[in-house]
């Protein structure tokens, strides 16, 4: 399977006559984008708003970031199964505009986050935009207002689907353009032979996609357009990821469809392919809650690494907050005893979530784990300045500074400045 992701790097974005690169600048016709989104019903409005990168804008109620990507030729499908048809991906061209990004900020009546109740923010400026990924990237910004009537679901289904038809309506636009950069992925059928034929070491990653600790929503486009709650662990080529087959869940924490177009861990497995290791395939799974159906997972998801990826070590990401931490290192047992080497990454949770001075806490302590990377803590508090301008509905509540002004936040709200796979700026050091 060869995929060619086509780059055109994106310095600037702005509006415009007509939606267009030229010379690394994206020009929007805001009220053409507009009209395409607010055509669906379950929209009263859609406004659209651009943030850039210096500027002293701070977005609110940031519920998805995508990157604008476009499939080539006209057989291909774009986001398959999120928008029209079910369809094959991960092989020939796709556009990437590198350097921008589509963010989704949600209408939001009231605080329904009970810790911040402006929810997860961008700053495009200050020591958020220097720590988060989305302060350095070009955004559109969509504002999408509900119908009258239209459930809390349908709506963030709607937001979800909105994004996705701007990410495809600007991507298309440069694809008139020689791309700045293309860079080939290709790998061979994954369980070719059950051997390297290089000697070098067989590496699988198990992707943790969902958490169902925190609930669901029902038919939510996650997995070729359709919802993964129940799913078993399944094999994936790691370019079907990386082309849009695979979507963050709405709730998910830490991990926006931008990460997984562009997941670290798959692009390191690349990079050693052929040279450190032998990159063998990708075995997306679930963390439920219950001990059951995260036993299942466990084996399922070891038994295919081992027995038809053939893998010899494997790699492992979560999703969700502390419990998944459990089913993660459960797989990874399972997968140790049947005797491949494992590697986890994760973040921790702290002991104590009001103090995090009392450092973060593991789940699990289980014989044959114990390669650990960890990515921190996401309850750590920052200082924000002030900002000249708010994008989206703030929530003022009183007693609370507004949110315009000098606020602490933790890094846990602050969108792209952790996540659950290492695509992150924050590192620590022990002096």
């Amino acid at each position: 399977m060869k995929l060619d992701l086509e780059m055109l790097d994106i310095k600037d974005v702005r509006f415009g006559k007509e939606t267009a690169v030229r010379e690394k600048v994206l020009s929007v016709n805001r009220s053409e984008l507009e009209d395409l989104l607010q055509g669906d019903k379950r929209f009263s409005q859609v406004n659209v708003e651009l943030a850039r990168p210096g500027e002293k804008v701070r977005i609110v109620h940031v519920a998805e970031v995508i990157e604008p990507r476009a499939k080539r030729g006209g057989d291909a499908t774009d986001f398959p199964g999120a928008l029209g048809r079910p369809g094959p991906v991960g092989t020939g061209s796709t556009t990437v505009l590198r350097g921008a990004a589509v963010v989704l900020s949600e209408y939001v009546e009231g605080p329904e986050y009970p810790r911040d109740p402006n929810g997860e923010i961008v700053d495009m400026a200050g020591p958020g935009a220097e720590i988060g990924l989305y302060g350095k990237t070009q955004n559109v910004v969509l504002l999408p207002y509900p119908a009258a009537g239209i459930s809390r679901q349908d709506y963030q289904m709607a937001v979800k689907t909105a994004g996705l038809k701007a990410a495809v309506y600007l991507a298309k636009a440069g694809q008139t353009r020689e791309p700045d950069e293309t860079v080939t992925y290709e790998l061979p059928s994954p369980g070719t032979n059950g051997k390297s034929p290089e000697g070098l070491p067989r590496v699988a990653y198990i992707f943790t996609v969902m958490a169902t600790q925190h609930g669901i929503i029902t038919g939510e486009p996650v997995l070729y357009g359709g919802n993964v709650n129940k799913a078993i662990p399944t094999i994936l080529h790691p370019n079907e990821i990386l082309d849009g087959a695979l979507l963050s869940p709405y709730r998910a924490w830490g991990m926006e469809t931008y990460v997984i177009q562009n997941n670290p861990v798959i692009e390191e497995l690349f990079r050693g392919h052929g040279r450190d290791l032998c990159f063998v395939g990708v075995v997306v799974t679930i963390a439920f809650d219950n001990q059951i159906e995260n036993e299942r997972a466990a084996v399922m998801a070891s038994n295919l690494a081992k027995w038809a990826l053939g893998a010899e070590g494997v790699v492992l990401t979560k999703s969700g907050g502390g419990a998944p931490e459990v089913p993660l290192a459960r797989t990874a047992q399972r997968c140790e005893e049947a005797g491949m080497k494992t590697a986890l990454a994760l973040w921790h949770i702290p002991a104590d979530l009001t103090d995090v001075s009392f450092g973060g806490i593991t789940l699990f302590n289980l014989p044959g784990v114990d390669a650990i990377v960890s990515m921190g803590m996401p309850q750590q508090k920052l200082l924000l300045p002030a900002v000249e301008k708010i994008i989206g509905k703030p929530v003022m509540l009183p007693g609370e500074p507004p949110v315009d002004g000098e606020i602490e936040r933790m890094v846990r709200w602050i969108r792209g400045a952790q996540d659950q796979v290492g695509f992150s700026r924050l590192t620590a050091v022990q002096y």
